[in-house]
C-alpha cells in the first residue's frame, strides 16, 4: 500500500512539474493543456487525483492563512446567504474543504462556532495557527471520510461527528462539489452534511455553463467537473434535500433536510 501511494505521489508530482513547460508553449500552451487533461482524465487512479489536488492546493497561497496573498473575504453571494438563511450566532457550522479557513473565520469573527475541515495538511495547519482565540476547530480530512475526521495532533485522534450535536448550518466550501469524481460520491457527501446538520447547507459549484467541459482536469485546480443548476437541484432530491434559496446565474444554492408531508 506505501509503495502503491508512494508510486501515485510520484507521478503526480510529475504532472505537477509539468506546469513549467507552459510558460515556454507560447500560443501552444492550450493544445498542451487539452493533451496533458486528455491523458490524465484517461489514465489517472482515484490515489492520483487525491494526492495531486492536495498538492496543488497547498500551494496556492490565496487558500493559505496568513499569507500575504490569502483570500480573507466572504463573497457577496455567501454573505448574502449567510445573511438571511443561517441561524444567528453562537450556532456551530460545519465547513468542508475549509482550505486555509477563509469561510470560518469570517464565520467565527461573526460571533459562529466553526468546525472546518480539509484534506491538504498545509491549509489546515495554516488554519490552526492564525485562529488564535476565535472558536474554530480544524480537522483533517476529505468529503469521502465523512463523519470521521482526523485531528492535527501526533498521532492523529479520530473525531466522530455523529458523537457531536447537529451542527446549525453547514457550509461545503467554494466549487468543492466539484471536485468529487462522480455523483455518487456527490450524492454521499450531501447526505452526510444533511445527517449533520439540522439548518441550511450552502452549496455551490462550477458551472457547465462557464465554458469548461463537462469534466476536465487543470494542472492548477486538479481534477473538476461542471454541472448545471438542474442537476444539483436532482442530486439534493435524492439525498433528501430542498432547495430554500437560489442563483444560477452565480452557482450556489441554500439546501435543508426535506420535510415529510402531514400525515
Amino acid at each position: 500500500m506505501r509503495q502503491h501511494s508512494f508510486l501515485q505521489s510520484l507521478i503526480a508530482r510529475t504532472v505537477l512539474a509539468t506546469r513549467l513547460v507552459d510558460y515556454g508553449l507560447g500560443v501552444l500552451r492550450d493544445r498542451f493543456d487539452n493533451l496533458r487533461s486528455k491523458i490524465v482524465l484517461a489514465c489517472a487512479t482515484d490515489a492520483f487525483y487525491e494526492i495531486y489536488n492536495d498538492l496543488t492546493n497547498d500551494r496556492r497561497k490565496v487558500l493559505r492563512a496568513g499569507a500575504k496573498e490569502f483570500r480573507s473575504d466572504l463573497s457577496h453571494w455567501e454573505k448574502k446567504a449567510i445573511s438571511q438563511h443561517f441561524p444567528p450566532p453562537p450556532g456551530t457550522v460545519l465547513v468542508g474543504a475549509s482550505g486555509g479557513g477563509r469561510e470560518a473565520l469570517a464565520l467565527a469573527r461573526q460571533g459562529y462556532r466553526v468546525v472546518a475541515f480539509d484534506p491538504a495538511g498545509q491549509l489546515v495547519s495554516s488554519l490552526a495557527d492564525v485562529c488564535g482565540g476565535l472558536p474554530i476547530e480544524s480537522f483533517r480530512g476529505r468529503y469521502e471520510d465523512l463523519p470521521v475526521l482526523n485531528s492535527l495532533s501526533r498521532p492523529p485522534a479520530s473525531i466522530d461527528l455523529r458523537s457531536r450535536p447537529l451542527f446549525a448550518a453547514a457550509i461545503l466550501g467554494w466549487g468543492s462539489i466539484s471536485h468529487l469524481r462522480s455523483d455518487q460520491r456527490c450524492l454521499e457527501t450531501l447526505w452526510q452534511f444533511r445527517r449533520l446538520t439540522s439548518g441550511p447547507i450552502l452549496v455551490s459549484w462550477i458551472a457547465t455553463e462557464s465554458g469548461w467541459k463537462k469534466r476536465y482536469f487543470n494542472v492548477y485546480l486538479g481534477y473538476c467537473r461542471c454541472f448545471t443548476g438542474e442537476e444539483i437541484r436532482q442530486m439534493a432530491e435524492e439525498a433528501g434535500l430542498v432547495i430554500v434559496d437560489y442563483d444560477d446565474n452565480e452557482n450556489w444554492a441554500v439546501l435543508s433536510a426535506a420535510k415529510l408531508p402531514a400525515a
